[in-house]
């Protein structure tokens, strides 16, 4: 799928910017993003999802959103489409919207040897700080370098953390360090297998997946989901 000449403007110009945010200074400034993403419920009690969330948790239909931190299209779709999932379907309660990360096919890590620890980073995010993970999220997406560079370092990803205003941002270093995670994020493999899942980004509802891009094909999944749940 062809990639709009506007987008590839904007992850040149993140990448002007980021090149900034590797400079020895420590000073941080933490992004101030409003969208209906960073702004979507979570549910009360995050610590029982092992992966990021947002919804009620209850909500009659449970969508999972599978996408990888270096793909450039999941940031088209992160940045643009979701948010309008968001505001008609999770907000009102309709569906719960899960976000996993394929980093790993049967040919070892996807989208470069970095993209495991981007995901295993994601996973520390929603488990230190759940309230701010949508808005890592988020900052990420709009700032993602090229996915032909190693970017997904420990110290770009904590940054990314601090930035996001992620509390207790070091003990994502920690986790990173320790290999938290590391379980989980392999376990999208399979899964994304068994529901069909050939690319990033893809949307599952119900155990059948659809490109995410293809916007029609999404609200009519999710539309005969919740008119049959």
């Amino acid at each position: 799928m062809k990639r709009t000449a506007t987008r590839r403007g904007v992850l040149a110009a993140c990448g002007v910017a980021l090149a900034g945010c590797g400079s020895s200074t420590d000073a941080v400034t933490t992004v101030s993003i409003d969208s209906p993403v960073t702004n979507a419920p979570i549910p009360s009690n995050p610590d029982e999802y092992t992966y990021a969330m947002m919804g009620s948790g209850d909500a009659p239909v449970t969508v999972t959103y599978i996408g990888n931190w270096k793909c450039p299209y999941c940031a088209d779709f992160s940045t643009g489409s979701l948010g309008t999932l968001v505001s008609d379907y999770v907000e009102p309660g309709s569906i719960d919207l899960r976000y996993r990360t394929l980093s790993y096919t049967s040919r070892g890590p996807f989208l470069g040897p970095d993209a495991p620890r981007a995901a295993r980073a994601g996973l520390a995010v929603w488990h230190t700080d759940p309230d701010r993970y949508w808005t890592f999220h988020e900052h990420v997406m709009r700032s993602q370098p090229p996915e032909s560079e190693q970017w997904a370092t420990t110290d770009k990803l904590v940054r990314f953390a601090k930035e996001a205003g992620v509390d207790d941002s070091e003990s994502i270093r920690t986790a990173l360090e320790d290999g938290e995670y590391d379980q989980a994020v392999r376990k999208t493999t399979q899964a994304a297998s068994d529901a069909g899942v050939r690319g990033t980004p893809a949307i599952v509802v119900g155990g059948q997946a659809v490109n995410a891009l293809q916007t029609d094909q999404v609200r009519s999944l999710i539309d005969e989901a919740i008119e049959t749940s």
